[in-house]
């Protein structure tokens, strides 16, 4: 239970500020103690480091017979008395000598050896502690401790200095440093304990919603309760969903699609089986009924390939082999394979392209695929352009593109109908179209070659005045071919 809560990410979240801000705040709180040690300290230092001057320079003239041992004594203890404090004057065996105290011929304390010592080696300086070095002393003392020479032997001087006043002012300042940070680290606690909760609250639900989904519930949604990162994390994934509630409606959809129309020509070719299996259409009749079936099992062919094909270029598997394609001529060659057919309807071909003395016009396009698209739409325009109708095929550059324009004088569509005519399995009206042998999805491989060749595909249309289809690829930048 213990590691499921540490593993919880707003339990890391709140502990890694909080660890911060205790780091910060110790910091703090030791800076400012150091700081107002210093301060409170600072005149106190001064004063024993002038009288310590004043004292080496009493030593010198006991030396030189100057003054006696007793006007020394005498003038420790007036600096003794400017400093509310003692004067030690410690020979090398830790004896004192002479100073402002009782303890002339005692031993100093043993917690001043350590001081004692150094100051032996030459070093002097300041420590303040709560030392007591009598009975009756009361607790806090500042003491500065330094080298000195007396009748030509090694002596340590000490000053020591009550510094119970100080003790308790730092003692205040510390409390008052103290007490305001635990409160503010309380309140950055609660404060950090709520904001990471409020981080990973939605993380939560994300991770709720997105359990519900993987079980097949899209109706999970996360509440959007910020505008914030967080929040637009919330939205990115509401939006997700949304787009797999639709892809989910789609393929359900494609798998309908795909049933009824494989369902269609299996019911006929099942039925014409039967009933010829059953002798209940004539054996005169069987070569008619056969071509129905083969028409069928075309129909059939047709869907599988047109499927086929549309899974490898939507799976990104088709591969397109792009290469210098001259469309002058490709054109010119597709529409001689359709001549024939446009003749049969009785439909005028128009040819806008450029004279074979003009320049050519040159993409980077995979041949087959082009030809795929142009044929595809070409077989449209042939079949919903009615008997005496025209088709115009349009080649120019523009802007850096080639343009291809392919026109007719059909039918044309409703604004409804030419906003779903790149949807899979959609067909125009069968009423208007009674002739319609398409799947459904040559307009949806149109749409998803010419993106894959870097092209763009255009229709505008308008009910009984035809439509027309416009196909934009980037010139080539290698124009000799």
């Amino acid at each position: 239970m213990l590691n499921l809560w540490l593993k919880s990410f707003y339990i890391k979240i709140f502990l890694s500020f909080l660890v911060t801000c205790i780091l910060f705040f110790v910091g703090l709180a030791l800076f400012w103690n150091s700081y107002f040690t210093d301060l409170f300290y600072k005149d106190k230092k001064e004063l024993l480091s002038s009288r310590f001057g004043e004292v080496s320079k009493l030593l010198p003239s006991v030396q030189e017979g100057t003054i006696s041992t007793r006007e020394l004594r005498f003038g420790i203890r007036i600096i003794s008395r400017s400093i509310n404090g003692s004067v030690w004057l410690v020979d090398a065996q830790g004896m004192v000598l002479n100073g402002s105290s009782e303890r002339e011929g005692s031993v100093i304390p043993k917690v001043m050896d350590t001081l004692f010592i150094e100051g032996l080696k030459g070093n002097s300086g300041f420590i303040a502690s709560q030392n007591r070095i009598d009975e009756r002393a009361r607790d806090g003392l500042l003491t500065y401790y330094g080298p000195a020479q007396m009748n030509g032997k090694p002596i340590v001087i000490f000053l020591n200095v009550p510094a119970v006043e100080v003790s308790e002012a730092l003692a205040a300042v510390r409390w008052n440093i103290v007490v305001p940070l635990l409160f503010s680290l309380l309140t950055v606690g609660i404060i950090l304990y709520m904001l990471s909760r409020k981080l990973a609250g939605p993380l939560q639900m994300m991770n709720r919603a997105a359990l519900e989904l993987a079980g097949g519930d899209f109706s999970a949604r996360v509440p959007v309760t910020s505008d914030d990162e967080v929040g637009e994390l919330a939205k990115s994934f509401n939006f997700m969903v949304d787009q797999l509630v639709q892809w989910e409606d789609a393929r359900q959809e494609f798998l309908t699609n795909v049933s009824h129309e494989l369902r269609s020509p299996l019911t006929s070719l099942r039925g014409l089986i039967i009933a010829m299996n059953d002798k209940v259409i004539p054996e005169e009749k069987y070569g008619h009924y056969l071509k129905i079936c083969d028409y069928e099992v075309q129909r059939l062919q047709r869907l599988v390939n047109d499927l086929l094909d549309l899974a490898r270029i939507q799976n990104g598997m088709d591969v397109f082999r792009l290469r210098p394609l001259v469309l002058n001529e490709k054109i010119e060659k597709m529409l001689d394979l359709l001549r024939t057919a446009m003749n049969d309807k009785q439909i005028i071909l128009h040819e806008l392209l450029p004279n074979a003395e003009g320049p050519l016009v040159i993409a980077e396009l995979d041949p087959d695929r082009f030809a795929q698209v142009l044929q595809n739409l070409l077989y449209n325009a042939i079949q919903f352009t009615p008997p005496g109708g025209s088709i115009f095929v349009e080649l120019y550059s523009e802007d850096g593109n080639a343009v291809i324009v392919i026109r007719d004088t059909g039918i044309g569509m409703a604004e409804e109908e030419l906003n779903r005519i790149w949807d899979r399995f959609y067909k125009v009206e069968h009423s208007r179209a009674s002739g319609s042998e398409g799947t459904g999805l040559g307009l949806t491989i149109v749409k998803h070659l010419v993106n894959g060749m870097k092209g763009t595909i255009a229709v505008s249309s308008e009910l009984g005045n035809g439509t027309e289809f416009t196909l934009t690829f980037p010139l080539s930048a290698n124009r000799s071919y």
